[in-house]
């Protein structure tokens, strides 16, 4: 729970505020963040750069296009894992070692965090978010039905079951913008077999393993009983503001929307971690860094731009904004929630493991996630088994020939 004085804490720190450098607006910053649009607006202003927002599903295309072509943005933001080394490898972004030497140096991140964001040890991209995927919850509903914040898989499932047989609809989840039909099977698998989820990304574990296949029976099953929102709503982030359902698994980015969505993070908004099946398994999360990366070409005023959100000005401004956390040491958490996260990650020794649209191959991602939205939008058994079978014949087609 967050205390009284943590509130106290928070609200101040997030009043602080730092000007940016005077810059003129000449410079472009691409994304796929709509919903941040406060944010990049607020940011933009001071750090001198037009944000430019693109649906996910035609952003990949465009950035991978624009580099080939050699016109693609002076800034733009992008993902880690595989889509960044394969970005660093086609030579359309620049290292920014440099950047992180002296940011680390001011005591802005801490130097593990650089990792995160390099590709064989050079750095090339910073954090414009570092976001702990949670399960958020509303706490009016919860309240109104006498339901606890649950700590284990039975307790999660009961939860489930008295939501749904109140006449509330369990869990909140789309397939919205194309990308996120990956979210339930990626949290499935760790906290039923961590292992396994890790081996699908090294070409060990097939899609049609029993690993996988018990996941995809738990998630029909699940799916059977109604406990998943109408996959193809265009407006997650609004439903579950406006209370169409009572629990969110999603990163801790959607607060900001959920706020200006009309949600108190306050009082409304509660959150914890999804239990694993075995009670006596490690605490981990799956933890995603959002980051920024400068073109190859850049000019000097891209550089400044981009040397910017490194500070502390940077953060607040982005906290204040969009209630987003970018990992800087010199800012306090921006709402309740991220301090709560960081607070029990802490306690708990929590283990940070890389999201699935990070870790998959880049070349077969789009097919993969194609396969998982077909199933949530018609999550049955025969769904299921088409999935795995066409998700392993791409997986096993990829692998050999590497």
């Amino acid at each position: 729970m967050i205390t009284t004085r943590l509130k106290t804490l928070l609200t101040g720190a997030l009043a602080l505020t730092v000007a940016g450098p005077a810059l003129a607006q000449d410079v472009s910053l691409a994304h796929d963040k709509p919903f941040w649009e406060a944010g990049w607006a607020a940011t933009g202003a001071e750090a001198g750069f037009t944000p430019t927002a693109y649906p996910t599903d035609q952003y990949v295309g465009f950035i991978q296009s624009s580099v080939t072509a050699g016109t693609q943005p002076g800034l733009f933001t992008w993902w880690t894992g595989r889509a960044l080394e394969d970005l660093a490898k086609s030579g359309g972004i620049a290292p920014v070692d440099d950047v992180w030497d002296a940011a680390i140096a001011a005591g802005e991140f801490p130097a593990g965090i650089r990792d995160l964001f390099s590709v064989d040890g050079t750095a090339y991209a910073i954090p414009v978010n570092v976001a702990r995927w949670v399960v958020l919850y509303n706490k009016t509903i919860f309240a109104q039905h006498g339901i606890e914040e649950p700590t284990t898989w039975a307790e999660f499932e009961a939860v489930m079951a008295k939501l749904k047989e109140a006449g509330v609809t369990p869990i909140n989840a789309t397939v919205q913008d194309g990308w996120r039909g990956f979210i339930w099977f990626q949290e499935l698998m760790i906290r039923t077999n961590p292992e396994a989820y890790a081996g699908l990304h090294r070409g060990e574990v097939a899609y049609n393993s029993p690993e996988v296949k018990e996941v995809f029976d738990i998630w029909t099953d699940w799916a059977s009983k109604g406990y998943f929102s109408d996959a193809r709503s265009t407006t997650e982030a609004e439903d579950f503001a406006g209370g169409k359902a009572g629990m969110y698994l999603i990163g801790e980015w959607i607060i900001g929307g959920l706020t200006e969505s009309g949600m108190n993070v306050d009082t409304d908004l509660g959150v914890f971690f999804m239990p694993n099946r075995d009670p006596a398994a490690p605490s981990s999360l799956i933890v995603e860094g959002g980051p920024l990366v400068l073109s190859a070409k850049a000019t000097d005023a891209d550089r400044t731009a981009f040397n910017y959100w490194t500070t502390a000005g940077a953060a607040n401004t982005w906290a204040n904004s969009m209630g987003l956390f970018n990992g800087n040491l010199n800012v306090a958490p921006p709402n309740p929630v991220v301090a709560e996260v960081t607070a029990e990650m802490s306690e708990k020794g929590t283990i940070a493991i890389q999201r699935w649209w990070e870790a998959v191959p880049t070349d077969i991602r789009g097919d993969l996630v194609a396969e998982l939205s077909g199933f949530l939008l018609n999550p049955t058994a025969e769904q299921a088994a088409t999935a795995m079978e066409n998700m392993e014949a791409l997986n096993a087609d990829y692998w050999a020939n590497q």
